[in-house]
């Protein structure tokens, strides 16, 4: 039941984002050929208002194939090719799998033929949906649970933190190597993958610059990270107190909201970061089926706290995913709306086209390139899942 779970969530991300494309074709009267959630085969079909609207029997993708745009562009090779099928005063019907337009029609709602910064809001849409839906679901799971803010802890007798110049009650801000750039950190686990990312950069020489709000006045703090023996590295050498806190009023609930949902875009980020510094191991690598596993799994072990808490969890790793799909549509790769977008950006720029059949083949490539990538992925996950390799993440 929690796979299911996992894979209809999953599924209605996709959904979201796919739906802004379409609501923006929509409001810039492109014609949508066909709006489909998955790929490969048709499981369910259906032309409405001239759209067709489609379930797919693979649940790891989604599509809105717009009048005028190439196959690969539109994350769907079986987008319909327009037929002849009768003519009338001289007006003949073109017709694509069951939607139909006048030939007269066509120009009107072809989605190359509109002016480039309709294309660009088109294909932006779904990277908005999928950062609105973030933030729709953060502010749910805020209102519910608070937000970790750091508060330093230090125990009356002293320790390691007093040392360095911390008081208890300091309200942690931000972090970074002294005298260079700090790094926004108003949560435990901001402060975590921070820490994370950096610590193998420390050494006996290393000093950091905290900024921490200090009886309403903010106040730097530099101080030297600890090297713990146990552990056998340089560590922080902070406490912290642990939970989340409630908002106490509208504004701290929108601040709230909008860092829980930098948290999540941040841990994107940082991953692509470690993945180009070679830092990512082969089972840290998740694809939709190992994405929709750990979801499962997740939930399934967080209903034993209850259903409510099962259903915040959910949450949690909706607003991560969803943070994650607008990231990664963003990236300047073909066939991807961040691809699509920077041929839009340099026409408008340029003030001229680029070649339709150009960027017809460079989409084509950009997507076969990533058909292979989701092959890959998807025979790690499976590897990983036989392997247990995933078990670390749920805590197996």
């Amino acid at each position: 039941m929690s796979i299911i779970v996992a894979i209809l969530g999953l599924s209605f991300l996709i959904f979201f984002h796919e739906l802004g494309h379409f609501l923006a074709a929509k409001i810039c009267h492109v014609g949508v050929l066909e709006f489909s959630i998955g790929m490969g085969p048709r499981l369910i079909s259906r032309v409405w208002k001239n759209t067709r609207y489609s379930l797919k029997l693979l649940p790891i993708g989604g599509s809105c194939a717009m009048l005028g745009e190439d196959a690969a562009g539109s994350g769907d090779f079986s987008t319909a090719e327009g037929k002849e099928l009768s003519e009338l005063e001289g007006d003949p019907i073109i017709d694509y799998d069951g939607v139909r337009f006048r030939k007269s029609e066509i120009e009107k709602y072809n989605f190359q033929k509109k002016p480039a910064p309709q294309r660009f809001f088109i294909c932006i849409a779904g990277v908005l949906n999928n950062f609105i839906l973030a933030v729709i679901l953060a502010g749910v799971i805020v209102f519910f649970c608070g937000y970790d803010n750091l508060y330093v802890a230090v125990p009356s007798e002293g320790n390691i933190a007093s040392e360095n110049g911390f008081e208890n009650g300091d309200a942690f801000r931000s972090i970074g190597f002294h005298g260079k750039g700090q790094s926004f950190t108003p949560g435990y686990r901001d402060l975590y993958i921070w820490s994370y990312v950096n610590s193998e950069d420390f050494d006996d020489s290393t000093m950091l610059d905290a900024v921490v709000i200090r009886n309403g006045e903010k106040k730097t703090v530099t101080f030297k990270p600890h090297f713990d023996e146990t552990k056998e590295k340089y560590v922080l050498g902070l406490s912290f107190y642990n939970g989340r806190y409630a908002a106490g009023n509208l504004y701290e609930f929108l601040t709230d909201t909008f860092y829980e949902v930098r948290y999540n875009v941040n841990i994107v980020i940082q991953s692509l970061r470690l993945i180009a510094k070679g830092r990512v191991q082969r089972h840290e690598v998740m694809g939709p089926v190992g994405t929709v596993t750990v979801m499962g799994n997740t939930v399934e072990r967080s209903t034993k706290y209850g259903m409510f808490n099962a259903f915040l969890v959910l949450l949690e790793l909706l607003v991560m995913i969803s943070s994650n799909l607008g990231i990664m549509n963003l990236l300047p790769i073909p066939a991807l709306d961040g691809g699509r977008l920077i041929f839009i950006s340099v026409e408008m720029l340029c003030r001229r086209k680029l070649d339709p059949s150009i960027e017809d083949r460079i989409n084509q490539a950009g997507m076969m390139a990533l058909l292979v990538l989701m092959a890959l992925i998807m025979s790690n996950d499976i590897w990983n899942i036989f392997s247990g390799a995933y078990a670390s993440f749920i805590g197996g």
